[in-house]
């Protein structure tokens, strides 16, 4: 039989070793995200700046196995490794062809961007799941910025997981028709500042 005591907060038995008190709420740990590097967004922008967007990539790898740690279930960890192993072969045909083949540089420029994108979304689930199985709390993260910014957005958000845990809110519908219209756009939007940028490193 487990361990009861009473919860410091509302008085209530709790099991001894609960994170959460299923009655009140109250987190007896600070939420966290263990053995993730490089989670401060200012650091993260300026090696990112310095390295011309390449260390978004190198990011993912460096953290891939405390990302992994967090994965719930079969599938989850499953989806999240084939996007690893995509990425890492789209960012090696990248740097074939960076001054090589101008057209096929754009092609790549391109699935890397939705990888960054589908990679994120990936990543922002298990830590959704990891977070209701560990503290019990219910967060969201804006599906718009999500695709806009991806792995800026992603950063930002583990820098801020603590006081997401702590104030969790409500939030809109993105699965109607005009915010699904609208992903789309901003997604052909962020291809194109892509393509522009990758353009015109390689020309001058």
């Amino acid at each position: 039989m487990t361990e009861k005591i009473n919860c410091p907060f509302c008085g209530n038995l709790i099991d001894v070793d609960v994170i959460k008190c299923d009655h009140c709420g109250s987190l007896f740990q600070d939420p966290d995200l263990p053995d993730i590097k490089f989670k401060e967004l200012g650091p993260f922008l300026a090696i990112d700046l310095l390295t011309f967007g390449f260390f978004s990539t190198i990011w993912f790898f460096i953290n891939g196995k405390a990302i992994n740690k967090f994965v719930g279930g079969k599938s989850d960890g499953l989806k999240l490794n084939w996007l690893f192993l995509l990425l890492a072969v789209n960012g090696g045909f990248y740097l074939l062809f960076f001054y090589k083949q101008p057209a096929l540089l754009i092609f790549f420029s391109v699935l890397q961007c939705l990888i960054y994108i589908a990679l994120s979304y990936r990543v922002l689930r298990i830590i959704q799941k990891y977070t209701k199985r560990m503290y019990n709390s219910e967060i969201i993260f804006n599906p718009y910025y999500m695709v806009i910014f991806n792995v800026f957005y992603l950063i930002h958000y583990i820098e801020t997981y603590r006081n997401r845990v702590y104030h969790t809110h409500e939030y809109f519908d993105w699965k109607s028709p005009q915010a699904i219209f609208l992903i789309i756009l901003l997604i052909i939007i962020l291809c194109i500042f892509r393509f522009y940028n990758d353009v015109f490193w390689l020309f001058h």
